[in-house]
């Protein structure tokens, strides 16, 4: 065995297979391979503790081997966000698998100029996940697309004139339009849509354009009101409805952008002394795994954030690999999540 680095060539005898199925093990290409063989790779990987050598094989591929995600967020504290965390996991998660780092920045759109990931190219390609108006989203990806790498957004369709790049979204609007389907079906006829805006989504529009849609189509004396609620912190929340009920009546139904908005009306609703869904239904959007917490249990839409996240990692994988993007747009669908309080 060699002294000092331990090289590919040391684990394929070790494995006793050929350098190149070690160089597909650990670049994550493990289609071709049977159980026993990554088996034994695997166990000659650990035993040797073997590193591959990432500057060298970026100056043999000209690559760099690692994915950029850039994160548009007003808040420092971004990574709180529960579908942002979800899109992040189920990114680096396939990426990981496939050989690749994952770097990650989140800043507020005002400093995107002042990106590495922009002003650096340290990256093969970079992932977005917008947010601000819809002319702010625009400039944010042109200004990204103008980088020259690949791109894939998040939650955002993609605009005309951008080549290279593709879309991975959720279907937000025919989520939220069949939780409002529900809500009405079950006679509710006065509507409140409380949302968040200290961040402006399009994801959240679209949640709100579906709410819209179906109040619109019932033809029953059904209306909708929209409040925002700042940042959606439980105090955000509160101070909102508070204002909403001095000059309104309390609606039928709650309808909140997210989950951590609509456990912030439960409990509200709850230091009020008025029962859900007895006199108000409360809905979310989301079904991340703390939903099931809440008490009652929450009535919302779960979104396929963890696997957005894979399939845009799936998507920059396929065009590093091919030169070419196969599709521009990727929709996974949401579905409704019954509970107790609708």
């Amino acid at each position: 065995m060699s002294q000092g680095r331990i090289t590919l060539a040391d684990v394929a005898r070790r494995a006793s297979v050929s350098a190149m199925s070690v160089s597909n093990f650990v670049n994550g290409r493990h289609g071709a391979m049977t159980e026993t063989t990554r088996d034994r790779i695997a166990e000659a990987v650990s035993a040797l503790n073997y590193r591959p050598h990432s500057a060298a094989r970026s100056i043999r591929s000209a690559r760099t081997w690692s994915i950029g995600l850039i994160v548009i967020d007003e808040s420092p504290t971004y990574l709180s966000d529960g579908y942002t965390t979800q899109v992040v996991s189920g990114l680096g998660d396939m990426l990981n698998a496939h050989g690749y780092t994952l770097q990650l920045e989140g800043l507020p759109g005002g400093r995107l100029t002042q990106s590495r990931l922009i002003r650096h190219r340290q990256t093969d390609g970079l992932c977005v996940l917008p947010s601000g108006d819809p002319a702010a989203r625009k400039r944010i990806i042109v200004t990204v697309a103008e980088t020259g790498q690949p791109l894939v957004l998040l939650l955002e369709t993609l605009p005309r004139g951008i080549a290279d790049g593709c879309a991975v979204l959720q279907s937000d609007r025919k989520g939220a339009r069949e939780l409002a389907m529900h809500l009405l079906a079950t006679g509710a006829r006065r509507i409140l849509c409380l949302k968040q805006t200290y961040n402006q989504w399009q994801a959240v529009a679209e949640r709100e354009a579906g709410i819209a849609v179906a109040v619109e189509a019932n033809g029953d004396g059904a209306q909708l009101d929209v409040l925002g609620c700042g940042e959606g912190r439980f105090e955000d929340v509160a101070k909102a409805l508070e204002a909403y009920l001095e000059i309104a009546p309390m609606p039928d139904a709650i309808m909140a952008s997210n989950d951590q908005i609509g456990i912030g009306v439960l409990k509200d609703l709850k230091s009020r002394g008025i029962k859900v869904p007895d006199a108000v239904k409360v809905t979310g959007f989301n079904a991340f795994d703390f939903w099931k917490y809440s008490d009652p249990v929450l009535t919302t839409v779960r979104s396929p954030g963890f696997e957005l996240g894979q399939e845009a990692g799936r998507a920059m994988i396929e065009r590093l690999e091919t030169g070419s993007f196969s599709r521009r747009k990727a929709v996974l669908e949401t579905t409704l999540q019954p509970g107790d309080t609708a």
